[in-house]
């Protein structure tokens, strides 16, 4: 209960601090990030359906357009996970200097360094990313053979949505982690402790990233502000009158 509860307190937060206008800067980067995106999808999108005209040819003409089409489809799929990754690690000066300015905001503290402390913690965070995205993977390899061994294919959509959440979750903490000074060990520890919290905090991030048009410039730059207020508040870092 106390995951579902600070994450319905870091919403309500996450809107008071939206309210203020001190953030909106914020979102600039995500939008030049999701602009790239969209044209990787449309690029995608014109070649599926380019692929309607290999129909025409005799005798392969049918193999050729639906071999192309679940290319396509399966590489859809891969920019789009690897999309949630990709932002963390190409976002994550931004997505600190957020975290921070949040933090700032509802706790009152003060933090030194700013954008030269971010980026002697880069290396960490990339490689914290990787290694988040190659257990994402695994996860879901396994799933796929287990599903295959028992038949429970069924429940793929499930069980990705739940990986994915799951991981995209954990990325996002690692923003306030690194400034309260915790190890790489120590942020593992952190998020298989606290699994309720990551799939939470991933859930929203999914949700809001399935919105069309919007969900990829959102989905960062809002559930970094969520994620920031959800660890201060489990860390009792938020002064009781908020």
């Amino acid at each position: 209960m106390n995951a579902i509860n600070d994450h319905f307190f870091a919403l309500k937060l996450s809107v008071l601090q939206l309210a203020k206008g001190k953030i909106w800067l914020y979102i600039i980067p995500p939008v030049a990030v999701a602009l790239f995106f969209y044209s990787i999808f449309a690029f995608f999108h014109n070649i599926s359906e380019g692929a309607e005209v290999a129909k025409k040819l005799p005798w392969v003409g049918e193999y050729v357009t639906t071999g192309v089409q679940k290319t396509i489809g399966f590489m859809v799929w891969i920019t789009d996970e690897f999309y949630k990754f990709f932002i963390l690690t190409l976002l994550s000066p931004i997505n600190c200097l957020l975290s921070e300015k949040v933090d700032n905001e509802v706790t009152g503290a003060k933090f030194d360094g700013g954008f030269v402390r971010v980026m002697k913690d880069i290396g960490r965070a990339i490689f914290l990313l990787f290694f988040t995205l190659m257990l994402n993977f695994l996860a879901m390899f396994i799933w796929y053979i287990l599903a295959w061994i028992f038949n429970f294919h069924v429940i793929d959509s499930i069980v990705y949505f739940v990986i994915g959440a799951f991981f995209v979750g954990f990325s996002f903490y690692d923003f306030s982690l690194e400034r309260y000074g915790v190890g790489f060990f120590g942020t593992i520890e952190f998020g298989f402790e606290r699994m309720l919290y990551m799939l939470l905090t991933g859930s929203v991030f999914s949700l809001i990233y399935m919105i069309p048009v919007v969900g990829l410039i959102l989905a960062p730059f809002l559930v970094t502000i969520l994620s920031t207020i959800v660890y201060t508040k489990m860390n009792q870092k938020i002064p009781q009158n908020l």
